[in-house]
């Protein structure tokens, strides 16, 4: 069964510091978790209940990816 937790402060800090709306990205990370899977693999997980904000919606899944980013090892600068 996969497990959920939190985005890491860490990982959240370096995202905030690259988007320009930081409150805006602080609001996306309530939607935003790390799946790990039985074999070892984190996924990062959206959900998002309401997508008719759409300033919101594409916040979330930028920061999905600077997420996936920086747990693959890239550089988001």
């Amino acid at each position: 069964m996969p497990i959920e937790e939190p985005v890491p402060e860490e990982i959240k800090r370096k995202v905030l510091e690259r988007v320009g709306n930081k409150a805006l990205g602080e609001q996306a990370f309530r939607y935003i978790k790390l799946l790990k899977k039985e074999d070892g693999t984190v996924w990062v997980k959206e959900e998002l209940p309401d997508t008719n904000n759409h300033a919101l919606m594409f916040m979330v899944l930028a920061c999905v990816n600077y997420t996936q980013r920086l747990l693959k090892g890239e550089e988001i600068e």
